[in-house]
């Protein structure tokens, strides 16, 4: 909290728009009612003064979160599973966090509908309810029934939404960036990182043309399975405000066992959807808490809220296919290298200690005895959190797939106690990386790894003459000063020389992953290939160095 005030005191001086010094001073008035005046006050541009009060209680910070709206509740749900930088007692409280909102009325709804379809939206309809079903910070849900007689919601985004949240996340960045300057040792938990993830997932959710996109692929993926249902839009009365889709009466899977529910079944199916989701399909519920789950009376579940969502490619997926087996196997280096491969790095790191510290969190969590005793939500986010103090982080696509194991073993064990998260997650891991060693995929690993290499080879002539030339004029030393802003270089030609060697390493690095990943019996009948690369790396080697240093 400490590093508030200095921030926000220059809020009046960042190049923003009216509204939000508006919007700061509506923050500040919210601060003061709940007993945080001391965050606000004598600030520029707060209106309070002379305020020291601040009260340290985990509940009326809650409170506040509410009252400020959905960008601060979004943010709040996002803090409330960060364990590395907030404490405990505010984490229970912020897991509590409910996305509720004054309700809208009918006139305010219609506005929206007529901008959207015109003044005949009814046209579509047999019936539409002007009483809610449900009110959120970014949406209100109504019933309606279409011509045809199928039941569906209208999801309607309230006005002046959109514009709000953009003015909340300017007041947000701008605190993150002035935070940084303040306090330099914040940026070991990359809140600037944080913050653009958290930008790009809300932004997302405000377009309800791309969550109509999600439903449709979500119900792809799903269709060979009848354990869950994924509501259907209607594109006739869809658009980016407006979301309109099936209805389902079903209950929350908070309240499934007082209907009396067989609640072992409704376990296996929710593990069965969510690590289908992470493991199988690469493409996942970002936010599967228990308000975006329904349970039907046969156990089946079904899938709400689907505007942010995660993507894991192939490649990802191979990258934690390694990283598993490696902690399966006891092959803790491994484990901390593929983690410091797979990572952003802000700066130069000391990889024998973070290698030391990463073989110390697979140790804590090998079992040596099968996948099924392997926690790997835990690990994976005991990795991340550990990686911090190197100034190391898994890029945020890895940090939303965590997100999302953790999630999925948490509510199980809250709602769901009669499965086992760790046991059901086990087939789901093994199959992933047992994928990764599949011939068909060592096939087609190398056929695209052939065809990515004969394309190099197509532009290297061109590509290795330009780099000549540059050499010839100079050009290439202009351009690494100019991009690594080196002030003197006392020896030019050795820096050049040491630059091409990478440079040329790297056809070496190339020819081993074709080598590696193509199989044996591709390669026969073909040894010309392997040749004619090694041939000219040391062509280009033997040329580079006589242009370099007896050029003149």
């Amino acid at each position: 909290m400490k590093f508030i005030r200095p921030v926000v005191s220059t809020l009046g001086g960042m190049n923003a728009r009216i509204r939000d010094v508006s919007r700061f001073r509506e923050v500040s008035m919210i601060f003061v009612r709940y007993g945080f005046g001391a965050l606000v006050s004598g600030i520029s541009g707060s209106g309070v003064e002379n305020d020291d009060s601040f009260i340290s209680n985990p509940k009326r910070a809650l409170e506040a979160i509410q009252e400020l709206g959905p960008t601060f509740i979004k943010f709040g749900q996002i803090l409330s599973t960060r364990p590395d930088i907030m404490p405990q007692e505010y984490i229970d409280e912020f897991q509590a966090l409910q996305d509720n909102a004054k309700v809208l009325s009918f006139s305010q709804v219609e506005k929206v509908l007529i901008e959207e379809f015109g003044p005949d939206w009814k046209s579509f309809l047999h019936s539409f309810d002007e009483q809610p079903l449900a009110s959120a910070s970014i949406a209100q849900v109504h019933r309606a029934v279409l011509k045809d007689h199928t039941p569906v919601v209208l999801k309607i985004q309230r006005p002046g939404i959109d514009s709000l949240i953009r003015s909340d996340l300017n007041i947000l960045l701008f605190i993150l960036d002035r935070s940084l300057v303040e306090f330099p040792e914040l940026r070991l938990f990359d809140p600037i990182g944080m913050f653009q993830e958290f930008r790009r997932s809300l932004i997302q959710e405000l377009d309800f043309s791309a969550e109509f996109k999600h439903l449709e692929r979500f119900a792809k993926n799903f269709e060979k399975t009848s354990i869950v249902r994924v509501p259907k839009g209607y594109a006739e009365l869809s658009s980016g405000r407006v979301l309109c889709m099936d209805f389902f009466e079903a209950v929350g899977i908070r309240f499934a066992r007082e209907k009396g529910y067989d609640m072992e079944r409704v376990g296996e199916n929710y593990l069965e959807v969510a690590y289908s989701m992470l493991f199988r399909h690469g493409f996942f519920h970002g936010d599967l808490h228990p308000g975006n789950i329904l349970v039907f009376e046969d156990c089946t579940l079904g899938l709400l809220d689907c505007g942010m969502v995660g993507f894991l490619s192939e490649e990802m997926k191979d990258t934690l296919a390694g990283l598993i087996y490696s902690l399966y196997r006891g092959d803790h280096r491994m484990v901390a290298k593929l983690f410091y491969d797979l990572s952003i790095k802000e700066e130069r790191v000391d990889f024998g200690r973070f290698e030391q510290d990463a073989m110390e969190v697979a140790e804590l969590h090998w079992t040596g005895d099968s996948f099924q005793d392997m926690d790997i939500g835990a690990f994976l986010m005991d990795i991340s959190f550990r990686a911090m103090r190197h100034k190391v982080r898994a890029p945020p696509s890895y940090t939303m797939f965590f997100k999302g194991v953790m999630t999925t073993e948490g509510l199980a064990k809250a709602l769901l106690p009669e499965v086992d998260p760790l046991r059901a997650a086990q087939p789901f891991v093994e199959e992933l990386v047992r994928n990764r060693w599949q011939p068909e995929k060592l096939t087609e690993v190398g056929t695209y790894n052939l065809l990515s290499y004969a394309n190099l080879m197509r532009r290297l002539p061109i590509s290795f003459g330009q780099l000549l030339d540059d050499f010839d004029h100079q050009r290439f030393r202009i351009h690494v000063e100019q991009q690594t802003n080196i002030a003197e270089q006392k020896n030019n030609n050795h820096v050049q020389f040491w630059k091409l060697v990478l440079w040329v390493s790297s056809l070496w690095m190339l020819l081993g992953l074709v080598l590696f990943f193509i199989p044996a019996s591709f390669l026969y009948g073909r040894p010309i290939i392997s040749v004619v690369l090694i041939v000219l790396s040391i062509v280009m080697q033997l040329t580079a160095l006589f242009r370099t240093f007896f050029r003149n």
